[in-house]
């Protein structure tokens, strides 16, 4: 039986086995289609959604163009 993490978290206070991890509050949904959700996946060790991929994908790639822009003194 496989619980999500909503089913978890409820029958962790149903139990009074004390409040769920980070600071007592329950898990965000994951922002889809975003950079932050792509981060959110892999915060939580789960594999990136295909609408997250492509955003994460289109982030590192301008954060490698700004890097090499600024490494060439091309930035401003």
């Amino acid at each position: 039986m496989t619980l999500s993490d909503a089913e978890l978290d409820q029958l962790i206070i149903d139990l009074r086995l004390g409040q769920p991890r980070r600071g007592g509050s329950k898990r965000k949904p994951i922002d889809h289609g975003t950079y932050r959700g792509a981060r959110q996946h892999r915060y939580r060790g789960e594999p990136v959604c295909e609408l997250c991929l492509p955003e994460e994908a289109a982030y590192t790639a301008e954060r490698q163009r700004a890097r090499r822009a600024t490494a060439r003194g091309d930035a401003g």
